[in-house]
């Protein structure tokens, strides 16, 4: 038994049941072993809801990377288009939409976790406003915000999503 099979049980209970109903019990039936095993990886409930944020934080920070790293060294926004890119290959990923949804109710429900999404904001604020500004960069934070929103929810399509991201590239990119 490995710590991400229990991270992906919590997410498929959060998924099922909600995340009021999430208890160690249905994580343990979920991947077939007893309660108390799963104390071998995590020391509680909250240790473990702390794991499935930062699970989400990194699959999240790691897709952004990785565009990063496809975009030439001398593009003056490098960041900003890092950023819509790496959120357009998450939206067009359903699975991590249904990830990112039962991140969402955990951070609903926890201080902790809010705190986590609030320095994954901060961080990517800090890099696109020395290229656009901070009014630009909270446009698109906000704009990519509504997406996952609609993505989580159901009415957000990856075409949508494109033509949108597209959209504000052609604003971002005038002077």
């Amino acid at each position: 038994m490995k710590k991400q099979e229990l991270i992906d049980a919590a997410i498929q209970v959060i998924q099922e049941d909600g995340v009021h109903q999430l208890s160690l019990a249905k994580i343990a039936e979920k991947v077939g072993i007893t309660k108390p095993a799963i104390f071998y990886h995590f020391k509680n409930k909250q240790d473990l809801m702390m794991a499935l944020t930062h699970f989400t934080v990194g699959e999240y920070e790691k897709m952004i990377a990785v565009e990063y790293e496809k975009i030439s060294e001398d593009d003056a926004l490098r960041h900003v288009h890092a950023f819509l890119k790496g959120n357009l290959r998450q939206l067009n990923d359903s699975e991590l939409i249904k990830v990112h949804a039962a991140s969402m109710e955990v951070l609903v429900s926890n201080e902790e976790a809010t705190a986590v999404w609030q320095d994954v904001y901060h961080r990517e604020l800090g890099k696109m406003a020395p290229e656009i500004g901070e009014v630009r960069a909270d446009l698109l934070s906000v704009a990519l915000d509504g997406m996952w929103y609609g993505a989580m929810c159901g009415v957000w399509d990856a075409k949508r999503a494109e033509a949108v991201i597209l959209y504000l590239e052609e604003i971002i990119n005038q002077e």
